[in-house]
């Protein structure tokens, strides 16, 4: 039974209700409130910041970029890059929703490798949070895939099939090191360059001509605006703005000459360098072993690893950057120093028994010959390879007459070769060595270098220059690979005259070398029987292990050294031809080859007298 006390006045009741009727009201006030004021922020406050977001969802302006500029041999016109049409896969990582379920439904209806599966999901995973743009989900698609997804495209609106250039090398590794390859633009290179609009993913010129001309065989980018639906998919083209075309490019190297020096070289370590002694345009560049560009470019299969990790390395331009004792091709050079100083005289004679010493008791700087060459003069000493007739010329000049002398011929310094990369060798002079080995110079340092040994080095390139030099008499022009760029003509380049007390020694030495070859003494008779055109030479051997132990003959000692391989000399020939009136210079340099006259010479004969025949054919 209610009680009294349980009931409660109609005015109580009322107050409670209005009560609840305020509060309910002002809070509906309130909702209303800040509804109005949200759509007069949406419709009024920031209605141009909403339209530009919503237009730039709707509107987007994409990058044109050109087609890169094709590599093409100048004598033949025949092309060496050229670029294939690859197809890859993108996507817009926010519309989607469950990347495990998408990826295995994309794998079942194309056919994914498990390598491209799993590369792929390590994609999705990363760009998961990834809000702009479309990122590459799968590069260089097969025929197959292209048209199984273009079947089921449908079933995959967040996807979108894009079709781009890639660089393919026609000839593979023939021209690797010149020619270079390319690879992703790092973002430091990006962030310093101003005008460097491409996308981190572009890929652009490493090594080689690709580096050195990346500009010109990029061209310039073009945009185009376009309108796309809520997936992202092309809907209609708005604007456009014109991609300024690459330009192409045309080379110096002979094909044919390349190959030929590729299959003498028969896989052995090493290089060739073969130009003309009167432009500087570059005819033969190869260095040994060489790589496929075509795997970095992805433009076909193979193991960059196993590239980046042999022993040989491949990736290592010897041409240009490898540094080699000069051995005896240097002594031309010194003769002509001792007798244009007239230090000695084309008739100066020594006797050569085999050794040199400084003073009696002293050390014995030996020479390859055991028994020497008994009476020696300048010419004689440069057709036999006399080291004691060179050890005595280097003693009687100072190492700054020397290094002075021999940067005249470009020992020592970068030629300015036009792709990058090239080394400068190493000229030594008494501040070089205090400040390399923080040791004083010794009369034992000149007497080496005398014969191309000890601290000087050259690059195979330094030497085409240098015996280019004699060849021209004096006349020494910028080695260069690029013939034309576009409609341009890229002219030789003088780079300085050596000047010479009596002209008459660049003949004499001429000859001298002449004789190398066509005297019965000479260390490269062996290219004499057959020639079909004269050649000037000069042959050199150049030790990678001191021969220290007087005790032993020269023989006795290098045959316990050749025991290993990596310590057998290099062989080395440098030359030129036709003599009088020359058109090609080579320097052939065979790792561990250990004899010039037997296995580099022959090569570099072959190279020229083919040069000749060849030009009879272009004729």
């Amino acid at each position: 039974m209610l009680q009294i006390s349980d009931l409660e006045s109609p005015e109580k009741s009322l107050k409670r209700l209005k009560r609840r009727s305020t509060f309910i009201f002002i809070s509906i006030f309130l909702i209303s409130l800040i509804g109005i004021a949200q759509i007069l922020n949406l419709t009024v406050f920031n209605k141009q910041n909403y339209i530009t977001v919503s237009e730039n969802n709707r509107i987007i302006t994409t990058p044109i970029y050109p087609s890169r500029g094709l590599i093409k041999i100048a004598n033949t016109g025949e092309l060496v890059t050229e670029n294939i049409v690859s197809h890859s896969l993108v996507f817009s990582p926010k519309k989607i929703n469950n990347p495990t379920v998408f990826l295995k439904a994309l794998s079942l209806k194309i056919g994914l490798s498990k390598e491209e599966s799993l590369r792929s999901e390590r994609i999705l995973k990363k760009n998961s949070k990834n809000i702009k743009g479309k990122i590459t989900l799968i590069e260089d698609l097969s025929s197959q895939q292209v048209a199984k997804f273009l079947l089921s495209k449908d079933q995959f609106p967040s996807i979108a099939l894009r079709a781009e250039l890639k660089r393919f090398v026609l000839d593979d590794s023939l021209f690797s090191h010149a020619l270079g390859y390319l690879g992703p633009i790092s973002k430091e290179v990006r962030q310093d360059s101003d005008d460097y609009k491409y996308p981190l993913a572009a890929k652009v010129g490493k090594t080689g001509i690709e580096k050195s001309y990346e500009k010109v065989l990029r061209g310039e980018i073009g945009y185009k605006t376009v309108e796309v639906d809520v997936y992202g998919n092309e809907v209609r083209e708005l604007s456009r703005t014109k991609s300024v075309k690459a330009e192409d490019i045309n080379i110096s190297l002979d094909k044919e000459l390349q190959q030929l020096a590729r299959n003498m070289m028969a896989g052995r370590k090493g290089a060739i360098v073969a130009m003309d002694p009167n432009t500087g345009f570059i005819k033969v560049l190869l260095s040994s072993p060489d790589f496929s560009p075509n795997v970095f470019n992805k433009s076909s299969s193979g193991s960059l690893k196993s590239m980046a990790t042999n022993k040989d390395a491949p990736f290592f331009n010897r041409a240009i950057s490898g540094n080699y004792p000069p051995a005896s091709t240097l002594k031309p050079f010194l003769g002509l120093l001792g007798v244009d100083s007239q230090v000695i005289s084309w008739d100066t004679k020594i006797e050569d028994k085999g050794f040199f010493q400084i003073k009696e008791g002293g050390r014995k700087y030996r020479g390859w010959k055991e028994e020497g060459h008994g009476e020696v003069q300048l010419k004689k000493a440069i057709v036999e390879s006399s080291d004691v007739f060179f050890y005595e010329l280097a003693a009687k000049l100072t190492i700054k007459r020397i290094s002075d002398f021999l940067t005249l011929f470009g020992f020592g310094k970068s030629s300015g070769l036009d792709i990058l990369e090239e080394g400068s060798g190493i000229l030594p002079n008494r501040n070089w060595k205090l400040g390399a080995i923080g040791e004083s110079w010794y009369v034992g340092d000149t007497i080496n270098i005398g014969i191309g040994q000890g601290f000087i080095t050259s690059t195979p390139l330094q030497l085409a220059l240098a015996v280019s030099i004699i060849a021209t008499k004096g006349k020494a022009y910028k080695p260069k690979i690029v013939e034309q760029i576009g409609e341009t003509i890229v002219m030789p380049e003088l780079l300085y005259e050596v000047e010479i007390n009596e002209k008459q020694n660049w003949k004499k030495i001429e000859d001298s070398m002449m004789s190398v070859i066509s005297s019965w003494n000479g260390t490269a008779h062996n290219l004499f029987e057959g020639r079909k055109v004269v050649i000037a030479g000069k042959t050199g051997t150049a030790q990678i292990q001191s021969l220290m132990a007087e005790d032993l003959t020269v023989q006795e000692e290098y045959k316990t050294v050749r025991k290993d391989e990596k310590n057998r000399d290099h062989a080395l020939f440098v030359s030129y031809g036709p003599v009088p009136s020359p058109n090609l210079s080579v320097v052939v340099i065979i790792e561990n080859g250990e004899s010039g006259s037997r296995v580099a010479a022959p090569i570099a004969k072959a190279i020229i007298e083919k040069y000749q025949e060849n030009l009879k054919e272009y004729e």
